[in-house]
């Protein structure tokens, strides 16, 4: 996975898709994405002042583009990552423990987002959402299977 598909924008196909910035190397337009099963060429990838737009070129209309929104976008080849990067499907399944070696949750999701990623954390009280930042996530160890976070007020437990 290396991105999702929003709303659609306007009537000729276009589609937000948050994906980060790194990634749209593997979004040109000519190249082959994957919408489930589903292979798509992407047509054309824009920028807008909230992030980006996509259109393939088998979706020309806004009806078209409504019936995959929402569709995850991967690649059959990624980028290398660099230090401190990490896939979705890494994180997902991790456990979350705060400074002090609480047990807090385990991480549901990653939710893409323009401005940064977040951790949807399932946690004794329910589920709650975590930005993935150096100030707020400061370990994954993926040998261990754990992330700590800092727990400033509130994050947890919405208070």
């Amino acid at each position: 996975m290396i991105g999702g598909l929003g709303r659609p924008h306007g009537l000729d196909g276009f589609l937000g898709i948050y994906i980060d910035e790194e990634d749209l190397v593997s979004v040109e337009p000519g190249s082959e994405v994957f919408l489930g099963d589903l292979r798509h060429v992407v047509r054309e990838v824009r920028r807008t002042d909230r992030g980006f737009q996509i259109a393939f070129e088998k979706v020309a209309d806004r009806d078209s583009a409504e019936e995959i929104r929402r569709a995850i976008v991967s690649v059959a080849r990624r980028r290398p990552l660099v230090a401190g990067e990490y896939w979705p499907e890494q994180l997902t399944g991790l456990e979350v423990f705060d400074e002090a070696g609480n047990e807090v949750g385990v991480v549901e999701r990653v939710v893409n987002g323009p401005s940064q990623d977040r951790l949807l954390v399932r946690g004794t009280g329910g589920v709650f959402e975590v930005p993935f930042v150096d100030a707020l996530v400061p370990v994954v160890d993926l040998d261990e299977g754990r992330i700590e976070i800092v727990a400033i007020p509130g994050l947890i437990d919405g208070t």
